[in-house]
C-alpha cells in the first residue's frame, strides 16, 4: 500500500511539474502558460462536482463547506472568469441543496475564499514566471540540467537530460545515469554521505553520445541546496559540452610539448656550436667569455621552457629562479637560498628576470660572496598591496664574502639588472656596497590583475 502510494505521488508530483510549471516538460514554456483554458476548466468543474457529491452525502447544513476546497481548486488553476463562474455556481447549489443554511454568510465566506485562491494564484504565477526565466537561461548556458538529491540520486525525470544520454525515464533514475558516465570519471563525483556545506563542485567528464557511441567531453558544475537546518538537501548540476574546446587544448598542449623538445634541441646544438667554435689556443679571457655567454642562454632558455609551459600567459616567480639558479644549487646549495609568496610575473618580465637572476649569481661566484668558502647568498621577494595595485620587492643580499666595492663605471651586466623591472610600473633598481655585503634592491608595482597569494 505504501509502495502504491509512493507511486501515485511521484505520478501526480511528475504530472504537476512537467504540466504546470513546466520544470521537467519536453519543451522549455512560455512565461505565461501552464494548463490550456479547457484543462483549467476541466479542473474547476471536477472539484466543484466532488464537492457537490460530498455534500450531498454529508447532508444539510454542513454539506456546504466542501464547496470551500472547491473554491480554492478552482481560483489557484483557473482564472478570474472561471473562479467567479465557480463561486456563482457553488452558491446556487448550495442554496438549492441544503436547506437551513445562512446563505449570505455562506456567500460572504465563500467570495472570501475564492478572492484568497486568485491572490495565491497571482503569487504563484510569479513564481512561476521566475522558474521558467531561470530555465530558458540555464538552457542557453548548458546543454542539460538535473537535480538530485544529497546522494546524487535522480527522482525525477529531465527531458534534456534525457536527450543527451539518449534514456528515457526510468531508465537512468536514482543513481542509473552514472553507466552513461566513463567508468574512469567516476571519482570525479562527490562521495556519497559527505558533510552538508559543500561548496560548488566542477569537474570534466565524458558521457557516451547515444548517436556515435562516442565519448564526449562535458563540464560539470553543481551547485549544493541547503535545507532549514544548513544541512545538503539537494544538487543543481548543468552540463555544458565542452568537447571541441577539449580537443583544441589537447593539440595545444601536444603542439607546446613539441615547441619545448624543438627549443631545447636548440639549445643543446647552440652549446655544441660555441663549445666546438672555441679556438685550441684560447685564452683565459675567452674562455671566460664562452661560459657566461652559455650561462645567459641557458638562463633564457629556462625563461623560454617556463612560458611555453604557461602558454604565454605568466610565469611564476619562484619556478623561474629554480630554473635559473639550478646549474648553481648543485654544487652551492646549502649557501645559495630564496623564498618568498607566490607570485606570477609576466613572460616579458619573467624573461629579465631570469637573466637578472643569473647575472646576479656569476657575479657572486667571480668577486662575491660565492667566492668565498664561508659567503652567503639569498633572494627574497615580498608583495605589498597599496591602493588598487601591488607593490613587489626582491632583495638580493649577500654575506660572508670579500668586501664589495662599487665599480667605476656599469657594465653590460649592470644594465641586464636593472632591465629586469622595465616592463612594470614604477620599476627601480638600486645597488648597496656595506662592508658586510652587497645589496640589490629591485622593486615594481603590479596591478591587481595579476595573480599573487602571501
Amino acid at each position: 500500500m505504501v509502495t502504491i502510494l509512493q507511486q501515485a505521488w511521484a505520478w501526480l508530483r511528475d504530472i504537476f511539474s512537467s504540466r504546470v510549471l513546466g520544470t521537467t516538460s519536453a519543451a522549455a514554456p512560455r512565461l505565461d502558460g501552464g494548463l490550456s483554458r479547457p484543462a483549467r476548466l476541466s479542473i474547476a468543474a471536477i472539484a466543484v462536482t466532488l464537492a457537490l457529491v460530498a455534500g450531498w452525502i454529508a447532508g444539510a447544513p454542513w454539506g456546504a463547506d466542501f464547496f470551500f476546497p472547491a473554491l480554492m481548486v478552482a481560483g489557484l488553476f483557473g482564472d478570474v472568469l472561471l473562479a467567479a463562474l465557480a463561486l456563482l455556481a457553488c452558491i446556487l447549489i448550495a442554496a438549492r441543496l441544503f436547506a437551513g443554511l445562512d446563505l449570505r454568510q455562506f456567500a460572504v465566506a465563500a467570495t472570501v475564499q475564492t478572492l484568497a485562491a486568485l491572490t495565491l494564484r497571482l503569487l504563484f504565477r510569479e513564481s512561476r514566471r521566475w522558474g521558467v526565466r531561470y530555465r530558458h537561461a540555464l538552457s542557453a548556458m548548458s546543454a542539460a540540467v538535473t537535480v538530485s538529491d544529497d546522494r546524487g540520486r535522480i527522482e525525477r525525470p529531465h527531458p534534456e537530460f534525457e536527450r543527451l544520454i539518449g534514456r528515457s525515464w526510468p531508465d537512468y533514475a536514482g543513481m542509473g545515469w552514472l553507466e552513461c558516465v566513463h567508468p574512469d570519471d567516476h571519482p570525479k563525483f562527490r562521495p556519497a554521505g559527505a558533510p552538508g556545506g559543500a561548496t560548488v563542485q566542477r569537474a570534466e567528464i565524458r558521457l557516451k553520445d547515444p548517436t556515435t557511441g562516442d565519448w564526449r567531453w562535458y563540464l560539470m558544475r553543481a551547485v549544493p541546496l541547503l535545507d532549514e537546518d544548513g544541512k545538503l538537501a539537494e544538487w543543481v548540476s548543468t552540463l555544458t559540452d565542452v568537447h571541441e574546446h577539449k580537443l583544441v587544448g589537447e593539440q595545444q598542449d601536444m603542439m607546446i610539448g613539441e615547441a619545448r623538445h624543438r627549443l631545447k634541441n636548440l639549445m643543446t646544438i647552440i652549446d655544441s656550436l660555441v663549445k666546438s667554435s672555441r679556438p685550441r689556443d684560447a685564452d683565459a679571457g675567452i674562455d671566460a667569455y664562452q661560459k657566461r655567454l652559455l650561462g645567459r642562454l641557458h638562463a633564457l632558455s629556462a625563461a623560454g621552457d617556463l612560458a611555453l609551459a604557461g602558454n604565454y600567459t605568466t610565469m611564476n616567480v619562484r619556478e623561474v629562479i629554480a630554473a635559473t639558479l639550478s646549474p648553481f644549487l648543485e654544487t652551492e646549495s646549502r649557501r645559495l637560498t630564496f623564498d618568498g609568496p607566490d607570485l606570477e610575473l609576466s613572460q616579458a618580465t619573467g624573461g629579465s628576470l631570469a637573466l637578472g637572476v643569473h647575472e646576479l649569481t656569476t657575479n657572486a661566484i667571480k668577486h662575491g660572496a660565492l667566492s668565498d668558502p664561508e659567503g652567503r647568498v639569498s633572494l627574497t621577494w615580498t608583495v605589498t598591496p597599496i591602493g588598487g595595485a601591488r607593490r613587489v620587492e626582491m632583495v638580493w643580499k649577500e654575506s660572508g664574502g670579500p668586501q664589495p666595492k662599487e665599480p667605476a663605471k656599469d657594465g653590460f651586466g649592470t644594465r641586464v639588472i636593472t632591465f629586469i623591472p622595465s616592463r612594470e610600473q614604477n620599476g627601480s633598481v638600486t645597488a648597496e656596497f656595506p662592508a658586510d655585503g652587497y645589496v640589490c634592491r629591485i622593486g615594481f608595482t603590479l596591478p591587481d590583475s595579476a595573480r599573487t597569494a602571501e
